[in-house]
């Protein structure tokens, strides 16, 4: 049957509509994530606090859990709310046509990420060199450790705690005079690091590495180059079993897991990673099975 220019026009409409639903769809079904400053614990003492920049660890958090792409940030900074407030202010006035989201209609977070700098170190240490006046063996030494609570906004309860570490130290260095401080390019870097491991505990929380597709002696995982896997790791493959309930406080314990064996990564690609099976995992395997390191 031969369609008419009216039909076809009709029938891209609703492709096009069928797909940026579809798209729309796929971005309301991410976790909204929200991340609020970092506070400074007990165990970081008066000098080390003047070194820590508790806005570059909040940048590169957002940054990473952005990176990551399962997930939707949204903001808690205080200047971007105040823009956004002004923006609303706007739309609302005879100036706009009023498009910006509306007084209360901000969207709130599914997972509330509350940082705390457990410990930290930055400093530069010297030590004489003997028989040598005015020279020293220079070096930078650092240490970053954060707790970061997982809050679930649904319930209110704590639904985990990350542990997050980094550190460095540079190489020793013979100089003629003491002074100055390390460069703040290895507190951004110890910044990305702590970030990066939130990210990959995060993902691995809220979606379970699983296997997706299986090969011959190969399986895929649903994760890719934001999974914190590297080429010829081995993972551990479990088949879940029945969930544990608590009898006393009805509370969910997770699941009795059998372990079935292992595989090793391969390949890792931009969205999902290729392992071979080792050992007779290939007689029990199945899709739907997790996968942990």
């Amino acid at each position: 049957m031969r369609l008419n220019k009216k039909q076809v026009i009709i029938g891209f409409i609703l492709s096009a509509f069928l797909v940026v639903s579809t798209s729309e769809a796929a971005q309301r079904t991410k976790p909204v994530v929200a991340i609020k400053k970092a506070k400074v614990g007990e165990g970081v003492s008066r000098y080390a606090k003047k070194y820590l920049n508790l806005t570059t660890i909040w940048d590169e958090m957002e940054a990473a859990i952005q990176k990551n792409r399962k997930f939707e940030l949204v903001s808690r900074k205080s200047e971007v709310m105040k823009e956004i407030l002004e923006e609303q202010n706007f739309a609302n006035s005879d100036l706009s046509t009023g498009n910006a989201a509306t007084a209360g209609q901000m969207k709130g977070a599914n997972f509330l990420i509350l940082p705390t700098v457990q410990d930290f170190k930055f400093y530069r240490s010297f030590k004489s060199i003997p028989n040598l006046d005015h020279t020293y063996v220079k070096r930078d030494i650092g240490l970053l450790e954060i707790n970061a609570q997982i809050i679930d906004t649904s319930t209110g309860s704590i639904k985990t705690t990350f542990y997050l570490k980094a550190n460095f130290a540079t190489a020793k260095k013979i100089v003629n005079r003491k002074g100055g401080v390390p460069s703040s390019v290895n507190f951004t870097r110890m910044a990305k690091k702590v970030a990066a491991q939130m990210t990959s505990q995060l993902v691995n929380v809220v979606f379970p590495m699983q296997i997706i597709n299986i090969q011959r002696n190969k399986v895929y995982i649903n994760r890719g180059n934001d999974g914190g896997l590297k080429k010829g790791q081995i993972l551990t493959v479990f088949k879940p079993g029945v969930t544990l309930i608590d009898p006393i406080t009805g509370e969910n314990l997770g699941s009795a897991e059998e372990d079935i064996g292992k595989v090793k990564v391969t390949r890792i690609n931009p969205k999902f990673t290729v392992a071979k099976m080792l050992g007779h995992v290939a007689d029990d395997i199945e899709i739907g099975d997790i996968v942990r390191k």
